[in-house]
């Protein structure tokens, strides 16, 4: 078969010698990660793994819940995740049970799922069976016909999964978190999964509408990893996706979040349960701010680290108020939140509150302790070659890279990056992003006077 003609960007993949003293140039990085860019948009990733058997094949368009009509909000809530979820439900060659039949032919697997910013996809399978495998994202992605009994089967599921979400304590608590922490109008105030009006009143016809509107090739990104050559890596995104030239409006969506005044409570009431979900926090940094990593490393010590850093220490080891606790970030390309995660009875709320609170302040106030942050540092690099010990994994770095555009040497240069973070640094963050004066609190479980209505 001839070579698919397109204009393409490719970084070299010799692998430089490992110099003594040098990092380990397993790790991917610039020189051993091929780099390609399709004439529509379309940029493709490929890093070799001969070790492995397998590959992967993960990405992500630009299509996601910021695309949903918001005129009145939340009319078309969860609109992107439900048209991503009946994507495989039927294509123009393939019906549902055939898709299926052909992935478990092969013992691979495939699925598509929607979030805010972006629409991603992830297969698995020998390497071997990767035609197959890009053939069927092709035809899920670009081709399918939304079958109405299909679609309604799916909007069944969904029904099930939200009437399932009523029952739990913290996902009540993180909806009702959400719109307290973000005002009306704004995106993060709803809920992506969507709610049981806005499944029910998603119509087939806007169903295949955002499909034709949203999805698009441009600033796709295609990661491929495992046992096969860049160049056939290309080869077949370029056979399957080389050809899509369609285009999607340009966005227009404020994401700023206004800073949180004062202290705003809310308690959804859950009777004949025994335990209260609670969270507390307010809008915090994307990962696209230079700063992330600091900032990762600060809520590490504060709510994370071992058995959740000091929190765990405070509230659970010592006081045994908790059943689990927790702090953090939720920023991706967005603003996402900061927030602290609990499980207590429903009289230790306001204890439990009181002592986060004090901690909120001794972070900001006393600079951490030298073996506190060097625990944390040393945790911070030796994960990170356990991360990448399978091709998912390196595959998730990659689109890390790619996604909040750190360069593709990020990987190299974190250790260094990682050592650089001082005391100063992490007070500074602390002093930044933790306010114990001005917040919201969710909370979620049987009535008991905790949690005033906001």
């Amino acid at each position: 078969m001839p070579r698919p003609t397109a204009n393409v960007t490719r970084r070299d993949v010799r692998r430089p010698a490992n110099r003594k003293g040098a990092r380990p140039l397993s790790l991917p990085h610039s020189k051993n990660i091929a780099c390609f860019e399709l004439t529509n948009g379309i940029r493709v990733y490929a890093y070799e793994n001969p070790a492995s058997p397998t590959a992967v094949v993960g990405g992500y368009l630009i299509a996601g819940a910021l695309d949903e009509p918001r005129d009145p909000a939340p009319v078309k809530a969860g609109l992107a995740g439900f048209v991503a979820d009946c994507l495989t439900r039927g294509t123009h060659r393939y019906t549902y049970q055939q898709i299926y039949e052909k992935i478990e032919s092969v013992g691979a697997n495939l699925s598509v799922y929607g979030g805010m910013f972006t629409t991603g996809f992830f297969a698995k399978s020998l390497a071997e069976d990767l035609p197959l495998i890009f053939e069927l994202l092709s035809e899920v992605i670009r081709h399918p016909t939304f079958p109405e009994p299909e679609v309604e089967k799916e909007r069944a599921e969904w029904l099930t999964g939200l009437h399932e979400r009523t029952n739990s304590t913290r996902a009540m608590c993180g909806l009702a978190f959400n719109e307290l922490c973000y005002p009306e109008g704004h995106p993060y105030h709803y809920s992506t999964e969507g709610y049981p009006e806005t499944a029910r009143a998603i119509s087939l016809d806007d169903v295949r509408r955002f499909h034709a509107s949203f999805y698009a090739p441009a600033d796709m990104v295609i990661v491929v990893v495992g046992a096969v050559k860049a160049e056939q890596a290309y080869d077949w995104a370029v056979a399957h996706f080389g050809d899509w030239f369609a285009a999607r409006p340009a966005r227009d969506v404020n994401l700023a979040a206004p800073k949180i005044i004062g202290q705003h409570r809310r308690h959804v009431n859950m009777p004949g349960k025994s335990q209260t979900s609670l969270v507390l926090g307010f809008p915090g940094p994307s990962q696209l701010d230079p700063h992330w990593l600091t900032y990762a490393m600060m809520n590490s010590i504060f709510g994370q680290f071992g058995m959740y850093g000091r929190l765990g220490e405070r509230v659970r080891k010592h006081q045994g108020l908790v059943y689990s606790i927790g702090s953090r970030f939720e920023g991706g390309l967005g603003p996402g939140p900061w927030n602290v995660y609990a499980g207590t009875t429903p009289t230790t709320v306001d204890r439990v509150v009181a002592i986060v609170l004090t901690e909120m302040r001794r972070m900001r106030e006393r600079k951490v302790k030298p073996a506190e942050l060097d625990d944390n540092k040393a945790y911070f690099v030796g994960t990170l070659p356990l991360q990448m010990q399978t091709n998912e994994g390196i595959a998730a770095q990659i689109l890390n890279m790619v996604r909040y555009s750190r360069g593709l040497d990020w990987l190299l240069e974190y250790p260094d990056r990682v050592q650089a973070i001082t005391a100063a640094d992490i007070q500074a963050a602390a002093q930044q992003w933790l306010d114990p004066d001005n917040f919201v609190l969710a909370t979620a479980g049987p009535a008991s006077g905790d949690g005033k209505q906001d």
